[in-house]
């Protein structure tokens, strides 16, 4: 039986775990007997003997998948945090990485990138699993240092803040 079929059931020893708020809309077994299960605000690792982790869509920039190694592997809002590596029993993952994304997407509310100094800057406004707004920016490669620079990264994410009515 597939493990991703919507009919499937995480088996009650490791649903007992799962917070009241948190149904699975999908889930994926790990090779270390614990699950990677998608729910409407947070991506839960999870397993027989409890909650291992639960991170808020809005922690997570995105997700890769490596079917030679069937790990998918989780890439941080805070770039800071080392990527999680979830490790999976099958690589059958199609109905665990649509909910994610779409998960993932939907605490984006606004984005806009541009290109500062040969270098790509995203701004993103994001939604907490409260409902509050933030703004971030990540650069993806070295930034020249400069006021012309600072500038065009305070305006960037000045139109993103101001695209949602954010204000300072």
């Amino acid at each position: 039986m597939p493990i991703f079929r919507r009919s499937a059931r995480l088996p009650d020893a490791v649903a007992a775990h799962l917070p009241k708020a948190d149904r699975p809309l999908a889930f994926a077994a790990m090779t270390n007997g614990s699950f990677a299960v998608v729910a409407r605000d947070a991506l839960i690792v999870v397993g027989e003997d409890g909650l291992g982790q639960r991170t808020a869509w809005h922690e997570i920039e995105n997700g890769s998948w490596d079917g030679e190694t069937r790990t998918f592997t989780i890439t941080w809002a805070d770039r800071e945090r080392p990527e999680q590596p979830l490790v999976l029993e099958s690589d059958d993952v199609e109905v665990l990485t649509s909910a994610l994304r779409e998960r993932v997407q939907a605490s984006v509310v606004h984005h806009e990138t541009v290109e500062i100094g040969g270098t790509r800057v995203r701004a993103v406004v994001r939604r907490r699993e409260d409902g509050s707004l933030y703004s971030q920016v990540t650069a993806f490669g070295p930034l020249p240092r400069g006021e012309d620079a600072d500038r065009e990264i305070d305006e960037l994410e000045r139109r993103v803040r101001e695209a949602v009515g954010l204000t300072s």
